[in-house]
């Protein structure tokens, strides 16, 4: 039993939105229909995207937003839902807002197609976000509002089947400092020549002797039935250096261009929270050719680049601020990414306490091990 949709007009951005929020995370079937008496017809569990319900079903006004084909700075209003504040606002409709054109416009990235100031290493301002000024930025709200509508659909119609999810907390750990690793270094021949007989499995190039740090990894993750993602050496010939920022679209169009199929950096790299809105890996929408792709991003919720930028360290105040990240989406059930770089985690000065870090963290939250299941 799938979810009938009803649209006037169905397009890509449309049924991009709603196949990640149904499909994607609900773990259900959606199905569309444009034809007024094929659906009030349909015994399906259904609802209506339009602009005016077609009976009694369950109705969310839409906004301009989702049919437009143009990359232009979208209008709309604020308003409270519940402690949050969100966009996209509308009147008469089971939701106070366009929830599918606000999950649209954080998953899409498309604030960052539009003119702004960057960085000095090219990346977006943090500060720039919809979800920052909004105070949305540290909670995956698109998960958030998908059960919600589930809650919703279900109270209707409690036949329709939603798959179990589970929580999976997923370590990616830098290996290498890009810097130190240029095309014709010494150390770069060196990594590219054991690269040859290395053992592949879900790392970029293992080494086929692993270094302490590595053990301690893999004594941990173990531990908690982790499956890591180790990155061992930047890539020549395109950009996907888990030590640089990504710049959208080109990033994107570099890695496709080059038959790569995942990226591991959509996260802020001295912010911690959930940059494109969600917890849950989302296939790239290219919105200057309004399609999907087949890149499959992996949201990033913390990357520890931000401990090496603060002077001062409280481990308490760490866990503190990290841990309701980890918690709503244990209670999601969605995937928690977390970078980290060898240079936070050596046996030896400052390294120490990165290790002990490291080691809090993962007893503090993952004391559930039925919870998690490797990817």
């Amino acid at each position: 039993m799938k979810l009938l949709v009803y649209v006037p007009l169905l397009t890509p951005r449309i049924r991009y939105v709603f196949n990640f929020i149904f499909n994607d995370i609900l773990k259900t079937q959606v199905g569309f229909s444009s034809n007024l008496a094929e659906f009030r017809s349909s015994a399906l569990p259904k609802i209506t995207y339009s602009d005016h319900p077609v009976a009694n079903e369950l109705f969310f006004k839409n906004t301009d937003f989702l049919l437009s084909h143009e990359i232009v700075k979208p209008s709309f209003k604020t308003t409270s839902f519940g402690d949050m504040i969100v966009p996209f606002a509308v009147d008469n409709s089971s939701l106070p807002f366009d929830v599918f054109a606000a999950s649209f416009y954080f998953l899409s990235r498309y604030e960052e197609y539009l003119p702004f100031q960057p960085e000095e290493d090219g990346s977006y301002p943090v500060e720039k976000s919809l979800q920052y000024r909004l105070k949305l930025l540290e909670f995956p709200v698109i998960d958030g509002w998908a059960l919600m509508l589930k809650n919703m659909l279900l109270k209707r119609y409690p036949d329709l089947y939603f798959a179990k999810k589970t929580f999976v907390f997923t370590p990616l750990v830098c290996l290498y400092k890009a810097d130190s690793l240029g095309a014709n270094s010494l150390l770069r021949r060196f990594m590219d020549f054991i690269n040859k007989f290395s053992n592949r499995g879900k790392t970029h190039a293992e080494l086929p002797k692993k270094t302490g740090l590595q053990l301690f990894l893999d004594e941990h993750h173990q531990q908690h039935e982790l499956n890591p993602i180790y990155f061992f050496k930047p890539t020549a010939e395109i950009d996907q250096d888990c030590n640089r920022p990504i710049s959208l679209p080109k990033s994107y169009l570099q890695l496709l261009k080059h038959h790569k199929i995942k990226d591991y950096r959509m996260g802020y790299p001295e912010t911690i929270g959930f940059r494109a809105g969600t917890c849950t890996p989302f296939f790239w929408y290219d919105l200057q050719l309004e399609k999907t792709t087949h890149l499959l991003v992996h949201p990033i919720a913390i990357n520890d680049v931000i401990l090496r930028k603060n002077r001062t360290f409280n481990m308490d105040e760490v866990l503190a601020k990290w841990g309701p990240l980890i918690s709503n989406v244990k209670l999601l059930k969605g995937n928690f990414y977390i970078l980290w770089h060898k240079e936070s985690l050596p046996d030896y000065g400052k390294g120490k306490v990165g290790r002990k870090l490291y080691t809090q963290l993962l007893s503090n939250f993952l004391s559930l091990p039925d919870d998690i299941r490797p990817e």
